[in-house]
């Protein structure tokens, strides 16, 4: 099911600024719950991965943190150690 399909079509909102901000909020909303990429492009009815990434890569969470506790974790730091102790 797409966007426009399902949740804008039920409440009668496909056209207009607030169907845009409604979509933005949507797809906001799938991305801090941590849907996919594809996920979301193909509930937004977006033709590639990267038309949904050119529109909201800045929403989705970094992974510093998992790459930094990934590493750590193989070299024996840990994030309480980390930020006890900051390298300078």
């Amino acid at each position: 099911m797409t966007w426009y399909d399902g949740p804008a079509k039920s409440m009668n909102a496909t056209t207009g600024p607030g169907m845009h901000a409604l979509r933005h909020y949507y797809a906001s909303l799938l991305i801090r719950y941590g849907e996919s990429v594809k996920t979301v492009q193909t509930r937004l009815g977006h033709a590639s991965a990267v038309e949904t990434l050119d529109t909201y890569s800045h929403l989705w969470p970094d992974s510093d943190g998992r790459t930094r506790d990934a590493i750590d974790s193989v070299l024996g730091r840990s994030r309480e150690s980390r930020e006890a102790h900051p390298a300078g």
